[in-house]
């Protein structure tokens, strides 16, 4: 029953959407502003609560494990602990495009009810919203079906992939999808101020508030990928350049590179523009990161294995939205506006302007590293790969301007000249020779890029006036300065031993003193016990482990970790050899705690935003 109803609240949708995107064009001129206002918002209602039934359905059949459901079968087992049957419903392609239906159908219910923008470029982007669901509740409901049945009923499932089995991947699609799709608002209100020929100041408005909120929830999830990473797959890392990876980076760039467009559009025609090309480009690279974990192109833990043939449906539907939308921008490309034309760019400008240049720069980098290596083996059957060493040196050398950009931002020449200012010059040496000194392996770079960073970090903390650009900034300088160290800082070792051996690891002395065995509802865990030493002193006893999962027949290593304020010491446990020794990897992990603290920053920092906006509209009312 629940099947049945979750599609047909699938096809609702459906049906839903494609009225409204064919009422919009065809009878928009028969309604007064206001009818058509209302009308707009049912259909929004009824899109939503479709969604979200039909999103519900799917969970309940995850939850009482109906094997009926091709869906629950091959990501579900009745031995999963429910918050993992719960994750299984969006863990898999076709539950994840419910997912996005869902969280689509929300901002557009969201943008009906609370936006106060004129009629005619609210109604169009309402109608533009409509039409980006309808397509994907096209492509649900003929090629990846949810709720697809079969006349066999399995006894059990076929289980989600073990290292799935996480509090991670509860958290992480869901925000990275609350991210992505957030700039399909932006979109939609971007291509309702092209169609309606006016970008008005409400419409930028409307247009940072959407973008200031999809690169929060994004970089939050980014940032709880990386989390899971770091946690799970037990390498010791939380960032591999792994392509999947770099298509969630590239929109999170081009969105950097929007926010800071849009500070300066107000007063400014061609940044007008640009940010409205560069909002279509944002939802272009949002979609082609579906495109690409979705096609079976990639090799990723975490691409999806579906057939070529939805690849190129996701193709089509790119083309249509991306095509669309550039076709309109084109049409239209000098805005009729109503803001300020100011006519001198003054050094805000410019500055904006370089930031743009490399932040695209930086896109660029990204999307040949990541798609090159397809087109090479596609048309070229040729197998390049292109890894870590390529990005980590070409983003070093972009790094230094782009910082010493930053600085300039912050500083003018009367106080780059007062002492304070000489102070923050004097401190920033002292700290980068002081960490080079005892980490001699820092290239010249880098360590330019290090003194850059603190420089950076300390002009901007005194001299940036508004709160939220103070903190924002400074999060993604603790960040860059959390990468840096952490990866110059940090040491490895990987050993066999067996029960009671001990080894070192920089200054720590590590203990394998005991091991344990432990049984859950779907897998058995082999755990060693490791007391952790500092000069004979007993700091902490990390519990690493191996566990089996007999459904999937396959193992997982589940990390131990102690944190602290100054590094990470990371352990992990895996097989043992014919002569009972056990395969251990030890990491100490320098300063990482400034990458979670840096991304927890920015998130902060435009909520600080967020907040001051709404608290503004309240006033305002008043």
């Amino acid at each position: 029953m629940a099947p049945t109803l979750g599609f047909s609240a699938l096809i609702l949708n459906l049906s839903t959407t494609f009225f409204g995107t064919f009422f919009y064009f065809f009878y928009q001129k028969k309604y007064q502003p206001k009818d058509f206002e209302k009308i707009y918002f049912l259909l929004c209602l009824i899109s939503f609560l479709s969604a979200i039934g039909a999103q519900i359905f799917l969970i309940y059949s995850f939850i009482i494990s109906d094997y009926s459901v091709i869906n629950v079968y091959q990501n579900s087992h009745h031995l999963k602990p429910l918050i993992y049957k719960i994750a299984g419903s969006w863990g898999n392609h076709e539950g994840s495009m419910l997912l996005l239906i869902t969280v689509l159908s929300l901002y557009n219910l969201f943008f009906a009810f609370f936006s106060k923008l004129e009629n005619p470029i609210k109604i169009s982007a309402i109608s533009i919203q409509q039409f980006v669901i309808a397509l994907f509740c096209s492509y649900t409901a003929i090629t990846s079906n949810p709720f697809l049945q079969s006349l066999e009923v399995p006894t059990s499932g076929r289980e989600l992939n073990p290292i799935l089995q996480d509090i991670g991947l509860a958290l992480h699609p869901p925000m990275l999808y609350v991210g992505y799709l957030g700039f399909s608002m932006v979109f939609s209100i971007t291509m309702g101020a092209i169609i309606s020929k006016k970008f008005t100041p409400l419409a930028l408005k409307s247009v940072q508030i959407f973008t200031y909120f999809a690169f929060a929830t994004l970089t939050l999830g980014i940032a709880l990928g990386s989390w899971w990473a770091y946690r799970e797959l037990g390498w010791g890392g939380y960032w591999f350049w792994d392509p999947v990876e770099n298509i969630s980076l590239m929109p999170w760039v081009s969105a950097i590179a929007l926010i800071h467009a849009t500070k300066v559009a107000k007063n400014h025609q061609s940044m007008q523009s640009w940010s409205a090309f560069m909002a279509i480009i944002t939802m272009i690279l949002c979609l082609l990161g579906i495109f690409l974990t979705r096609s079976g192109v990639l090799t990723s833990v975490h691409s999806f294995a579906i057939s070529a043939n939805r690849g190129f449906f996701i193709i089509f539907l790119i083309s249509i939205i991306g095509g669309l939308g550039l076709f309109i921008f084109a049409k239209n490309f000098n805005l009729s506006t109503n803001l300020s034309q100011q006519t001198n760019k003054n050094r805000n400008f410019y500055l904006i302007l370089g930031n743009n240049y490399f932040l695209i720069t930086a896109l660029l980098v990204i999307m040949i590293g990541t798609l090159y290596p397809i087109l090479a083996r596609g048309l070229m059957n040729e197998i390049i790969s292109i890894g870590a060493p390529y990005y980590n040196q070409v983003f070093s050398l972009l790094l230094m301007p782009f910082l010493t950009l930053f600085v300039i931002n912050s500083l003018n020449l009367k106080k780059f000249l007062t002492f304070k200012n000489c102070g923050f010059l004097c401190l920033s040496i002292i700290i980068t020779v002081s960490f080079f000194i005892t980490h001699r392996n820092m290239n010249f770079i880098n360590l330019i890029n290090l003194f850059l960073s603190f420089y950076a970090l300390f002009v901007n903390f005194f001299y940036t006036k508004q709160l939220a650009s103070k903190i924002a900034h400074s999060g993604f300088l603790v960040l860059i300065v959390g990468v840096i160290i952490s990866y110059y800082g940090s040491h490895t070792k990987e050993i066999n031993i067996s029960l009671n051996q001990k080894f070192t690891l920089d200054y720590f002395t590590l203990e394998f003193t005991n091991l344990e065995y432990r049984s859950d509802k779907n897998f058995i865990a082999r755990i060693g016990v490791f007391d952790i030493y500092n000069n004979s002193k007993l700091v902490t006893t990390l519990k690493p482990e191996l566990r089996l999962y007999p459904v999937a027949n396959q193992t997982t290593n589940e990390s131990a970790i102690y944190h602290h304020p100054l590094y990470d010491l990371y352990l992990v446990i895996g097989n043992k050899d014919e002569n009972e020794n056990y395969a251990v990897r030890a990491y100490l992990k320098a300063f990482i705690s400034l990458i979670w603290i840096g991304v927890s920053m920015i998130i902060f920092a435009i909520i600080i935003n967020s907040t001051k906006f709404i608290f503004k509209k309240i006033r305002q009312k008043k």
